[in-house]
């Protein structure tokens, strides 16, 4: 079943989201968007939180960090065990990577169409490690399948998807922003992911509806639940 969906997007609300923390690195700049990627998966797979800017060529960034101190920790560790080349930004170009460097590779209708074919799922059986819409699919598979569709890889898991992209407030989700929930309350691990369609909503790939379906970010299991978002693009 197919739904469309119109909304209207500012693109300079989404130019201008500010990220959090004073201190990133850079730690590799490339020519095509997907050996960008590439580094950027693997990054998120080694616990480091990875997001892709795009001036005239395509920048793997890390972080951000609040503390100096962290930073260049995490730079050592790059060099050390990952054999990876990084630099601290100074807090020039860091704006500029906050205003004007951040373009977007993504236009207003690319992130239509982005909605649309997620909403082509729609009652889609839900199956725990399902990599096959005849015979189920699981929530990061969803999100992987969706995003591949605009050139976009993310990795496999929900836990690893939590880990690339600029994080984002709650209060500052746009559509086709990643959300994220936990399990257990008292826990802090990533267990479920959808994404974000606008109007306190998103679409997912639900264990409890077993089927993708559209939820309410309001409701009262996934508002206790929600743990963040992120902006894969």
């Amino acid at each position: 079943m197919k739904r469309n969906i119109l909304f209207s997007i500012f693109l300079s609300c989404y130019i201008t989201t500010c990220l959090y923390g004073d201190y990133l690195i850079r730690a590799g700049v490339f020519k095509d968007k997907a050996s960008a990627m590439n580094l950027i998966v693997y990054l998120a797979s080694h616990d480091y939180p990875a997001s892709l800017y795009f001036k005239n060529n395509y920048k793997v960034i890390v972080g951000p960090y609040e503390e100096k101190e962290k930073a260049e920790f995490v730079i050592s560790k790059l060099h050390f065990y990952e054999n990876i080349s990084a630099s601290l930004m100074d807090e020039s170009n860091v704006d500029k990577v906050m205003l004007s460097e951040m373009d977007l590779d993504i236009s207003g209708e690319m992130l239509g169409e982005l909605i649309n074919f997620a909403f082509e799922f729609l009652g889609v059986n839900y199956k725990y490690g399902g990599m096959d819409p005849e015979q189920g699919i699981d929530c990061s598979f969803f999100m992987q399948t969706v995003y591949k569709s605009l050139g976009t890889i993310l990795p496999r898991t929900s836990r690893l998807q939590f880990k690339i992209g600029k994080r984002i407030r709650k209060n500052e989700l746009m559509p086709g922003d990643l959300v994220f929930f936990k399990k257990y309350l008292r826990g802090s691990r990533i267990h479920h992911v959808g994404m974000y369609i606008g109007n306190d909503e998103f679409i997912h790939a639900s264990y409890g509806a077993r089927k993708v379906t559209i939820s309410s970010l309001n409701e009262r299991y996934y508002s206790k639940r929600f743990v963040g978002a992120r902006r894969p693009m």
